[in-house]
């Protein structure tokens, strides 16, 4: 019997060119900013003292939340933040899987016209550029401390202080 066998190569294709991403609005105020908190232990802390900022700025925000951070975004969370949103900050990111889950949930939202940012911890900056080479993608990242489990709301909600004209400058 000659049966025919189709192996897959499991390993990621290197993107020959990396594509740009979107844009976001010159100006945020009167926008919506789309929040996408990935379900890491501690992360909504950081994301709360983050909104806070952005309102306080004239940025409206809109919550979204992933039902878990090991996998990328459900099809429908990703539809409801293009359809509400100018933009969008994906927060936060402390691991392996985590990272690359982030940053194809970022691209796949630039991919429908909303331009993001990814918040991630120090120890995965070269990851994020790795899965942007990996799948062809000038994605953009603020880096916060790592680790963040271990910190005080008070250590988070400093972080988010710290980072915020980052991530707006970043946004754009």
């Amino acid at each position: 019997m000659n049966a025919v066998v189709k192996l897959r190569d499991p390993t990621p294709e290197a993107a020959a060119v990396q594509r740009t991403r979107k844009a976001a609005p010159s100006d945020l105020a009167g926008k919506t900013v789309g929040l996408l908190d990935i379900g890491k232990m501690r992360g909504a802390e950081y994301i709360d003292r983050l909104e806070a900022l952005l309102q306080a700025r004239g940025v409206l925000t809109r919550r979204y939340a992933k039902p878990t951070n090991t996998r990328t975004a459900p099809v429908p969370t990703l539809q409801a933040v293009a359809t509400e949103c100018d933009a969008v900050i994906i927060a936060l990111s402390d691991c392996g899987s985590c990272t690359s889950c982030s940053t194809h949930d970022l691209n796949d939202l630039d991919l429908r016209g909303i331009p993001g940012v990814s918040v991630l911890t120090t120890e995965f900056r070269d990851a994020f550029a790795k899965q942007c080479g990996a799948i062809g993608y000038a994605g953009a990242s603020v880096f916060v401390p790592h680790p963040m489990q271990n910190r005080t709301t008070a250590e988070l909600h400093a972080f988010a202080d710290a980072s915020v004209d980052e991530v707006l400058e970043r946004l754009r």
